[in-house]
């Protein structure tokens, strides 16, 4: 949970921030509210809140000055300005200030979840490298490169966010390119790497949990207590990749699975329904998911797409009706979901090789 301080002389601008977002879902707690930025200073200093989003045109002391004050005493907080006046002048003197972002009034609640979003993500961020630095640093100091550090923890973050999409060849690449970069930087202690990889462990398996097996997720787990027994870089990373490969296998085979339970069930509803108006559309909604996917997701489990598979399930039925004499030929294409006896004799010829009356009439 982070925390939030609000900044405005106008309280119904501050009511209006408080009460636009459910703060709470995006893990915020606002802490104080200040009228000016002298008033705010002093809250700053007693709270330490982690993002300060305050307006730029206040009495006593204004916004560009508060953030100044604050960039000396409180260097890592995030600060987002926000203000009724479009001057150049203002947007260029955030920038300089490093503020997160320069919001117009008056402002949606989209745009302004879109913008704390981005100062959340960059705590995040800033979050993650410290704790790794504070474990590497409770093992070996001397390893850390502060220049290199912040590359790994972003590649860190990345590999975990990757495992369990299916991507399997591209986090292969990034796992090697990792340990390139550590024997660029000169980072290739075994402690180092202790520290480094439990932690890219740990996250891979908190992001992929969802997706793979109980058993798996803590087979990994335990494996993480293994790193002692490694002898060298080279062990710690193919260690490392058998790990993610893993996990990564477990979720495409669960992934599979699922993408053929799903098929089924889309081929089931066709099966009864096939004489209906039959849309993408509605089969999608059926099955919980967008047109666009399941038609992406039919095509690669089947080889066919839907409209093929419904023409297929229609023409089957329909050479079972022809062998009934006593169904007439507009009657078997209405039966099975053609309205236009002509379309359907197309049809049925292209797939069959013959219209349905030469079908017919070969049955007896």
């Amino acid at each position: 949970m982070y925390t939030m301080l609000l900044v405005d002389d106008d309280y119904i601008s501050r009511e209006g921030l408080r009460d636009l977002i459910d703060w709470d879902s995006l893990e915020i707690e606002i802490i104080g509210e200040a009228e000016d930025g002298a008033e705010a200073l002093l809250a700053a200093r007693e709270l330490k809140p982690d993002i300060v989003i305050t307006d730029v045109v206040m009495p006593v002391m204004d916004g560009m000055q508060l953030v100044e004050q604050l960039r000396q005493e409180h260097s890592e907080v995030m600060v987002i300005m926000i203000s009724a006046h479009q001057d150049i002048q203002y947007v260029k003197a955030s920038m300089k200030l490093e503020a997160i972002d320069y919001i117009l009034k008056p402002f949606n609640r989209e745009e302004l979840k879109q913008v704390v979003s981005k100062a959340v993500a960059k705590l995040d961020k800033e979050k993650a490298e410290k704790q790794l630095k504070d474990e590497i640093s409770h093992y070996y100091s001397d390893s850390i490169s502060s220049a290199g550090l912040p590359v790994i923890v972003e590649n860190v973050e990345k590999i975990a966010s990757m495992c369990s999409t299916g991507q399997t060849e591209v986090l292969i690449a990034e796992v090697r390119g990792l340990f390139a970069v550590i024997r660029e930087l000169n980072m290739a202690s075994m402690l180092f790497l202790t520290a480094m990889c439990s932690e890219l462990l740990i996250k891979a398996v908190k992001s992929a949990s969802a997706h793979i097996e109980a058993q798996i997720v803590q087979e990994v787990k335990v494996s993480i207590q293994q790193f002692r027994h490694l002898r060298s870089p080279q062990e710690m990373e193919t260690f490392v990749l058998d790990k993610l490969l893993l996990m990564e296998q477990a979720s495409n085979d669960s992934r599979h699975s699922k993408s053929r339970r799903i098929i089924r069930d889309v081929e089931g509803i066709i099966q009864k329904t096939f004489h209906q108006n039959l849309t993408i559309q509605q089969l999608a909604a059926d099955v919980f998911l967008s047109p666009g996917h399941l038609q992406t997701l039919f095509k690669k489990e089947t080889g066919q797409t839907i409209n093929d598979y419904i023409t297929y399930v229609r023409l089957e039925k329909a050479q079972q009706l022809l062998q009934e004499p006593g169904i007439k030929i507009y009657e078997v294409a209405n039966q099975v979901g053609y309205q236009d006896t002509y379309y359907f004799t197309k049809i049925f010829k292209k797939m069959v090789g013959m219209n349905p009356m030469e079908y017919r009439e070969r049955l007896r």
